[in-house]
C-alpha cells in the first residue's frame, strides 16, 4: 500500500498539537482530546518514541490483536512497531507499515489492496473526569479522565480480481482510553478497542 495516513478528530481543539503537560496539574477536556489524538497520530506513523512517551509502563489493554486477554505493559505494543515499523521509529514509517501497526487497517482488504491516502477520524469524542470531581465546564479537577469515541478509518482500494469493483472503505471500531493525571502530565495508563 502507498500514500500517507492522516489523523484528525471531528471536533477540533485550540490546544491541537499541545503537549499534554501543564504546571498547574489541572487539564480540560480539550488537552484530552488532544493527548489522544497525539497518541493516535504517533500509532498511525508508527512513532514509537512518542508513543512511549505518552504511555505508562504498566499500561494495560483489551483489543482484538489479544483474543480477549487482558496485555499488561507496552512490549506487546511495541512488536507491532518494530515489526511493521522498524523498531524506535521516530515517524518515518509509511502508510503500509501505519496500517498494518493499527491492525484496523490491514494492506489487504479482502483481495483488494489499498492505493490511497488513509484518514483517521476520532468521531464524538466524550471525556468523562473520575476522581476529585469536576465543573460541568470540564476544568480537569479530576485525577483521570476517560474518553470515548466511535475511531473511523477511511481508504481507498483497488481491486486485484475482475469481479471486485474496490473503492472507497471505511472501517469503524469503538474505543476507550484512560488517562491519569501522573504528576502534571497526561498518561495514557488503559484502553478497551472493540
Amino acid at each position: 500500500m502507498s500514500g500517507k495516513w492522516r489523523s484528525r478528530y471531528a471536533a477540533q481543539s485550540e490546544h491541537d498539537g499541545d503537549d499534554p503537560t501543564t504546571a498547574s496539574g489541572k487539564f480540560t477536556t480539550a488537552d484530552v482530546i488532544s493527548a489522544n489524538q497525539k497518541l493516535l497520530d504517533a500509532i498511525s506513523r508508527c512513532d514509537y518514541h512518542t508513543y512511549n512517551e505518552l504511555c505508562a509502563d504498566n499500561l494495560t489493554a483489551f483489543e482484538p490483536e489479544s483474543n480477549g486477554m487482558l496485555i499488561c505493559g507496552k512490549r506487546f505494543h511495541k512488536f507491532y512497531f518494530e515489526l511493521y515499523g522498524g523498531g524506535d521509529n521516530n515517524g518515518s514509517g509509511t502508510g503500509q507499515d501505519a496500517a498494518a501497526a493499527t491492525s484496523l487497517s490491514s494492506d489487504k482488504v479482502g483481495s483488494q489492496s489499498t492505493t490511497s491516502e488513509i484518514n483517521i477520524t476520532m468521531s464524538n469524542p466524550h471525556v468523562r473526569w473520575l476522581g476529585g470531581g469536576c465543573c460541568s465546564d470540564g476544568c480537569g479537577d479530576g485525577s483521570a479522565a476517560v474518553i470515548s469515541y466511535v475511531r473511523m478509518d477511511q481508504s481507498v482500494v483497488n481491486s486485484s480480481s475482475d469481479d471486485d469493483k474496490g473503492g472507497p472503505v471505511t472501517r469503524l471500531c469503538s474505543e476507550t482510553r484512560v488517562w491519569e493525571n501522573r504528576d502534571g502530565r497526561l498518561v495514557h495508563v488503559h484502553f478497551h478497542k472493540s
